[in-house]
């Protein structure tokens, strides 16, 4: 759903059915895990690719709970349909 834009009525619930975890494969994500492990090896306060890895998904599970809860006015259901997120 990223770029669509559901207002008040139009999205009262959302249901997270997995941990949405970028593409290993991607040429992108490896090359970003890569550097940041080679960039962490000289200095120890940058975030591991591992580290990079599991913030792109939890980046992408707050927008979708954003989704449904759009101001302080607004109301919705999140249901996390995955034993991971407990």
């Amino acid at each position: 759903c990223e770029g669509v834009d559901f207002t008040d009525r139009q999205c009262r619930a959302v249901i997270v059915a997995g941990l949405p975890y970028p593409n290993l494969k991607s040429k992108r994500v490896s090359l970003k895990r890569a550097l940041l492990e080679t960039l962490r090896r000289e200095d120890s306060s940058v975030i591991s690719g591992d580290e990079w890895y599991s913030q792109q998904m939890a980046r992408a599970v707050n927008q979708t709970i954003g989704r449904v809860i759009r101001h302080r006015h607004d109301f919705g259901a999140v249901i996390f349909a995955d034993t991971r997120f407990s």
